[in-house]
């Protein structure tokens, strides 16, 4: 009875201390008007992206935004050009979707054993980078992610580096307003009160 106490409390440890920590990926998104939008996470954390979504009827199918994402080496994010369908992680390519927007999860783990799932090192940088599926400009967006080990330093936030917004291949056009969150980039407590309330009366009742 201990030892299964000691597992639930282990575990609920564990879910407590993991972060989540979220993107919106969208043009709206002022973090991605510089070149240096970068996140610290640790291991078990997950990074969370929000694809873009709108209300129905808001504008015309093409001109929504729509995204390929990609998970590449720095050379690829320097220049923003992916090499290989390999490194597509994602694809933001439902914006009317009628259940809210798409959501990717990546969790930052050593192991994995999903086909799907990746592998990921404390102290190690990972390049997230998007093209844009609803035109066919040069328009890129990136994000620097990085796992925090001894010997990391946080990202930098201080100094920006402006950027030309390209235009679209139809810049008469206006993309309607993306339903976005007011924070561009938010941590917070992956934790339920649910599972709290469901852990705590298993581990109080197998103690005594």
């Amino acid at each position: 009875m201990e030892l299964y106490g000691l597992f639930v409390l282990g575990i609920w440890i564990w879910v407590v201390s993991a972060d989540r920590h979220t993107v919106f990926w969208n043009s709206t998104n002022s973090r991605f008007l510089w070149d240096d939008y970068a996140i610290e996470v640790h291991m078990n954390d997950y990074l969370e992206v929000i694809c873009p979504h709108y209300e129905e009827g808001a504008g015309p199918g093409q001109a929504v935004e729509r995204y390929t994402l990609f998970l590449v080496e720095y050379e690829q994010y320097t220049t923003c050009k992916p090499i290989s369908k390999d490194q597509v992680r994602w694809e933001c390519n439902k914006p009317f979707a009628e259940h809210g927007p798409e959501k990717f999860t990546e969790k930052f783990q050593r192991f994995t054993a999903f086909t799907l799932g990746k592998e990921f090192k404390e102290g190690g940088t990972y390049y997230y980078i998007s093209k844009p599926i609803h035109h066919h400009g040069d328009s890129c967006m990136k994000l620097k992610v990085q796992v925090a080990g001894r010997s990391t330093q946080p990202p930098s936030t201080n100094v920006h580096t402006p950027k030309a917004r390209i235009q679209s291949d139809e810049p008469s056009r206006n993309l309607p307003g993306v339903l976005r969150s007011v924070a561009g980039n938010s941590s917070s407590r992956l934790v339920t009160f649910s599972l709290l309330y469901l852990l705590l009366p298993s581990l109080i009742l197998h103690c005594l």
